[in-house]
């Protein structure tokens, strides 16, 4: 009896691998970076914020093993457990969002005017050694749940001759109305997209997808125009930086302050002023900024090609993919991670009004670490498949 081969890796894959490896670097080492002065204000300590990425990383990447020793055909009773709780979590968070804002729920306190956090341990529980008080965003957990739900319904429903486009809208449509009840207007408009690509990757009608278009676009307009904050910032887009109030778009007139300073080669490594309290939320949203204040248009030119290889590779794995399943769920996840990263160079380069959406293995942030991480692995696993 022949003992079973085990794949290796093409140098493809290996650079695939080590792609994601040097993103994670990278970002550990910006964050570092730009939080030392606010790390050492805020918890005394220079290096608080930079240790708790790392704790992240470490997470991710357990989570990215995991996924990518799993075989991808065999995740239904994983999938259909993650979507059940990111549901209950969303309806949690959405039950808190109806009470004023003022209302003090340890577990899904309102930061900001919303309710996108929830608390495993949050006060007057104990803290966690080292970690302290650990929360995650379920919004950010919806997106790898229902490319993992999505993927594996969708084959079923073709293979059933059943309305695939029923089940797309109905899981898709949950999750938005649960994510936008935060409110979270651009985790919620990911999720549709992310969504919408699954479903069009499957090969289905696209006919409905033609007429929901104008309605979900005049749905976005309403959301934008019913809330004040979205409002402002839509408006802001629109007018541009030449307003002679400093306060208005203040924060996207920090980041051209940033990205105009690094001119073509940088101010060098370290050297950013924006992070001196000047630019908000400077690890997370706006670290492109930092990138290119530090490292100069040749800098962020570069951050933007590698980007763009690790989703060429994504799209070669599902075109690739031996099954619709490993099809979707290869389109899903490249999508996702793509999406979240133009929208982000979007935002910063004023193409796109400014919203909170970080950029992939590089921002600070748990919740989006470690759950693109876990979509990575499985990502990494169906190229492994296509090697077989």
């Amino acid at each position: 009896m022949r003992p079973k081969t085990v794949p290796t890796l093409s140098k493809k894959d290996r650079s695939f691998v080590f792609l994601i490896l040097g993103f994670l670097l990278f970002g550990i080492i910006i964050i570092a970076d730009s939080t030392i002065i606010h790390s050492d204000s805020l918890y005394n300590d220079p290096y608080r914020f930079v240790f708790l990425q790392v704790g992240w990383v470490l997470m991710g990447l357990a989570g990215f093993f995991f996924f990518y020793k799993h075989d991808y055909k065999k995740i239904d009773k994983i999938a259909g457990l993650m979507f059940g709780v990111t549901v209950v979590f969303l309806l949690l968070l959405a039950f808190v969002a109806v009470l004023p804002c003022s209302s003090d729920i340890f577990f899904a306190p309102c930061i900001n005017g919303a309710n996108r956090w929830f608390y495993i341990n949050a006060p007057p529980l104990p803290k966690l050694p080292l970690l302290g008080v650990v929360g995650f965003q379920p919004g950010e957990l919806a997106k790898l749940t229902l490319i993992m739900y999505l993927g594996i319904m969708l084959p079923k429903k073709i293979q059933e001759n059943k309305n695939v486009f029923k089940v797309y809208a109905i899981v898709t449509g949950l999750l938005f109305l649960l994510v936008i009840a935060q409110p979270n207007m651009s985790t919620a408009v990911m999720v549709a997209a992310i969504g919408t690509v699954v479903y069009f990757s499957s090969g289905s009608d696209v006919k409905p997808l033609l007429v929901v278009a104008p309605v979900a676009l005049l749905l976005g307009v309403l959301l934008i125009l019913s809330s004040p904050y979205r409002r402002e910032r839509f408006f802001t887009q629109l007018r541009g930086t030449e307003s002679n109030d400093r306060n208005e778009g203040y924060h996207i007139k920090q980041v051209q302050i940033a990205l105009g300073s690094g001119g073509l080669f940088g101010v060098g490594f370290g050297q950013s002023r924006q992070k001196y309290y000047y630019l908000p939320e400077v690890a997370s949203d706006s670290i492109f900024a930092i990138i290119g204040e530090e490292f100069g248009f040749l800098g962020t030119a570069l951050v933007i090609a590698a980007f763009s290889y690790l989703i060429y590779r994504g799209f070669e794995i599902a075109k690739n993919a031996k099954t619709l399943r490993g099809r979707l769920l290869a389109a899903g996840v490249t999508s996702w991670i793509g999406l979240q990263f133009f929208v982000n160079i979007g935002a910063m380069t004023q193409l796109l009004p400014l919203t909170g959406v970080p950029i992939p293995l590089i921002s600070y942030g748990g919740s989006s670490m470690v759950f693109s991480l876990m979509g990575l692995g499985i990502l990494a696993n169906i190229g492994k498949e296509n090697l077989k």
